[in-house]
């Protein structure tokens, strides 16, 4: 029986930004590649890449360059998995050993898979946390003081921003999104909550990032301090 659900178009997902973008072009260690296993893997390139955010952040306080660092690669992989999972009903294998990145300033890293393997959303929810998300944060804790419970929630509002920003793109309404079982995995359940608002569902995390203590830098929109007491 064929397949009802429509393939993968990587183009159409990337036409939401640069955070949903993934390339299935040339991603050999000439053109600049690395191995994203290798973040987890090596430590002295996650080191340099936690040091180069703390550098751009004008920070000394290496757990919130680590918790930054974290939010945007989770944001990355996120973006991708959430708006396959909307438009398609299925999403790219993202599990370490299957993607290289490629830095590029200013923006995102490129992200790209030399093939494109499609799972189901719960399935590929599993790699992505499970072989990928969850063993970059043990390695960042490995070199950096900071709690797992925050690098959780990190990647729970990383999921809840990419739907935010598919809801918007797609002129969805975001409640009709967060239907979906696949939007609401176990691994950050605990990590935030969406809550029911005059203006529709807001994500509050339970944690902070860590990014309101730069000078200079304000509150993101779902922290826990915005929301303390809100049911």
């Amino acid at each position: 029986m064929p397949d009802p659900r429509p393939p993968i178009s990587l183009a159409d997902i990337a036409a939401f930004g640069p955070y949903f973008d993934l390339t299935t072009a040339g991603t050999s260690e000439e053109g600049g590649w690395l191995p994203a296993s290798a973040l987890a893997d090596d430590r002295a390139v996650l080191a340099q890449m936690i040091d180069d955010v703390a550098v751009s952040l004008g920070t000394r306080q290496r757990w919130i360059a680590a918790s930054i660092f974290y939010q945007g690669w989770a944001a990355r992989l996120t973006s991708i998995h959430a708006a396959s999972a909307t438009l398609c009903g299925q999403v790219p294998d993202l599990r370490a050993s299957l993607v290289s990145f490629r830095l590029r300033q200013p923006g995102p890293a490129e992200l790209g898979v030399s093939a494109l393997r499609t799972l189901t959303p719960a399935a590929g929810w599993q790699a992505l946390y499970a072989h990928h998300l969850g063993p970059l944060a043990t390695a960042i804790r490995a070199q950096v003081r900071i709690g797992g419970y925050l690098l959780r929630g990190n990647a729970g509002s990383a999921l809840a921003g990419a739907l935010s920003v598919v809801s918007e793109q797609r002129q969805q309404p975001l409640g009709s999104l967060l239907r979906n079982n696949w939007a609401h995995p176990a691994d950050v359940a605990a990590s935030g909550r969406w809550l029911r608002t005059p203006e529709g569902p807001r994500y509050a995390r339970a944690t902070c990032c860590g990014y309101e203590q730069l000078d200079r830098a304000g509150r993101c929109g779902d922290c826990s301090l915005n929301w303390h007491g809100r049911r």
